[in-house]
């Protein structure tokens, strides 16, 4: 396993991965569509079928016992304060230089084999092994505080914070055919893993007539599309949970690592509404992105408001101030992570909130619930052998 903690951030996680079962791993993780698993999540052959927590399968295409990888927390950079957390991971970003996008053809099959289940269970500020980011590929990092107006009944981060990390940049590589901007966002808790999470205005993305990356507000949910392309994206996401387009933001709430948060101490959705501007030519990206360093420290970046159910009147709850200059950073593209939170894990804390909104149309799937998919339901996904094993409960969006 020396190769995979090689090709990891020693400061920022350094560790063996460990399996559901609680099994040594004697091979690298990975995907295999070959192995049947429909390249849903990571897996590897293991040193002994007897587990902590119960017996590996046996795999005869790999020549052995195998189970699902897990990432846990690498507790000696966890366990460190915000500050600390948060100057370790700018400081590595300032190293002035950037990532690529990926040509068309390489998004599609990078997508197709990789596991997205890993986006939404490593817990890590970095990813925990080396992978391509093949869309948001280039982008500008920089630090961010939270102020809370007061005036609103959320816990945790939704009080306030000093320490964050925020990543704009756009999905597709921009060019004639428009931009689609976006975010990822982390805020860094003293002693425990960062609360993050994504958010978009849309997955089709804006026309090169949008000429302020900050035209557009952004949620953390966001509306189904009709582009083929971005169609894929959403039906690969299918496979780690039955809600792609939503990503769930209970885990700020959180009072302690582990513990969910209590029902009412976190909203529904959030709202991002911008109190900045910044040119953005969609065939210029590369100013785009030099015009984004240059807002200045101590700007109000958004104003925050929440719906507190599907269907509320969004309520103004604080807003963000940028408090480390933006920068583009190879390892912001590259190496910084951004985890996602199940929609599911939501819905469990306040399960009428399904009851109140179009499964449909809101999640993109008939049958979403408060259980994320199995492992063993993501070859029923679009990225299956076989159309014809789709459920009719499947996705919408496919």
């Amino acid at each position: 396993m020396a190769s995979l903690v090689a090709a990891q951030d020693a400061d920022i996680y350094q560790r063996e991965p460990t399996t559901d079962l609680g099994c040594e791993c004697k091979s690298e993780c990975k995907t295999d569509l070959a192995a049947g698993y429909c390249n849903v999540a990571e897996f590897c052959v293991v040193k002994d079928k007897n587990c902590p927590r119960g017996q590996a399968s046996f795999h005869i295409s790999q020549f052995g016992y195998v189970d699902w990888c897990t990432y846990k927390p690498f507790q000696e950079y966890e366990q460190l304060p915000a500050m600390v957390k948060q100057s370790m991971l700018l400081g590595k970003a300032r190293d002035g230089a950037s990532g690529v996008y990926p040509g068309a053809l390489s998004v599609l099959t990078g997508l197709v084999g990789e596991s997205v289940s890993l986006s939404f269970e490593a817990r890590a500020d970095t990813f925990p092994q080396k992978r391509t980011k093949d869309i948001h590929s280039v982008g500008v990092v920089g630090g961010i505080s939270w102020t809370s107006d007061g005036n609103h009944p959320y816990k945790g981060i939704f009080e306030g914070a000093d320490y964050g990390v925020v990543r704009f940049s756009s999905a597709n590589k921009p060019g004639k055919g428009g931009f689609t901007p976006g975010m990822g966002v982390k805020f860094l808790r003293d002693g425990r893993t960062s609360a993050s999470f994504v958010s978009m205005y849309t997955l089709d993305g804006v026309t090169c007539d949008d000429k302020n990356f900050f035209q557009r507000d952004w949620s953390n949910h966001v509306p189904l599309t009709d582009n083929f392309g971005l169609k894929i994206v959403a039906a690969k996401f299918w496979q780690a949970s039955n809600c792609p387009i939503q990503i769930g933001i209970s885990d700020l709430a959180s009072p302690a690592e582990g513990v969910p948060a209590e029902r009412g101490s976190f909203p529904y959705q959030l709202i991002f509404k911008p109190a900045v501007s910044s040119n953005c030519d969609c065939m210029d990206y590369e100013a785009c992105l030099a015009n984004l360093a240059h807002i200045p420290v101590g700007t109000t970046l958004f104003n925050v408001e929440a719906l507190a159910a599907p269907g509320a009147t969004p309520q103004h709850i604080g807003h963000w101030t940028l408090t480390e200059e933006l920068a583009t950073s190879k390892f912001g593209d590259e190496t910084l992570f951004m985890k996602h939170q199940y929609m599911e894990e939501d819905f469990a804390i306040h399960p009428e909130w399904l009851d109140a909104i179009s499964k449909e149309t809101d999640c993109g799937m008939k049958g979403m619930t408060t259980e994320r998919p199995a492992y063993s339901t993501g070859c029923t996904s679009p990225f299956g052998a076989s159309a014809a094993a789709m459920l009719e409960t499947d996705a919408v969006v496919a």
